[in-house]
């Protein structure tokens, strides 16, 4: 089911294949389990496996060190070794693309790809026009999955000040630290620090996670 929504989803946002993985600590360090969903050719996920090419993929590599998404483009280079990896991944419809890294307080770890069988402009004004969207589906990937292996984990909805309130209501809305701070008339520093406090009572990481929790507690 989670397969066939990001495909889905991937599609209404004009890419042509996605890939989930998630990598979840179970009850400790030592108890972790992987999972991957992903509409790729399964001729490519046997030489990505059979090759071990994820110890010099540079998304994986990014992924593990950032939270920042990541245009493909902007790292097709490298050693070698690396060239003939994208050279490979694109004889497989993997052209171009851009991948959203997850990671949550309790250590579980997730990124989603979307990849576009085609380069140029027109590829990457898409991956341009989706950059905001990207984070937000990836989160709730990640999230849908987490409770697929973990299970639900009944949560009540944090108490929020006025001002808290405020401000998520309008992260929701997709507004800037300016923006916020010109609508109710603070500082951005005073912005930022009811971010920090929604952040840490929502415990999550960045502010679309944040939102999406509010959302998934009936908090907007």
């Amino acid at each position: 089911m989670l397969r066939l929504a990001l495909v889905r989803l991937g599609r209404k946002l004009g890419f042509d294949s996605m890939l989930y993985g998630g990598r979840f600590a179970i009850d400790s360090a030592r108890n972790i389990e992987q999972r991957i969903e992903s509409n790729y050719d399964p001729r490519w996920r046997e030489t990505y496996d059979h090759e071990n090419y994820i110890a010099l993929d540079p998304v994986v590599e990014h992924a593990m060190h950032s939270l920042v998404p990541l245009v493909w483009s902007d790292a097709m280079g490298g050693s070698p070794r690396q060239q003939e990896f994208w050279e490979e991944a694109s004889s497989y419809g993997l052209k171009s693309g851009v991948s959203f890294p997850v990671q949550t307080r309790e250590g579980d770890f997730g990124m989603l790809s979307l990849a576009l069988d085609k380069k140029g402009r027109d590829a990457q004004r898409q991956i341009t026009t989706n950059l905001m969207w990207g984070p937000l589906i990836a989160t709730m990937a990640h999230e849908a999955m987490r409770r697929i292996i973990k299970g639900p984990q009944p949560q009540l909805p944090p108490r929020l000040t006025r001002r808290e309130a405020e401000v998520l209501r309008w992260l929701a809305a997709g507004k800037s630290t300016h923006e916020i701070s010109t609508l109710l008339r603070i500082s951005e520093h005073g912005v930022v620090y009811h971010v920090r406090n929604l952040l840490d009572k929502f415990a999550t990481r960045t502010r679309g996670q944040t939102v999406i929790k509010a959302i998934s507690l009936g908090m907007l």
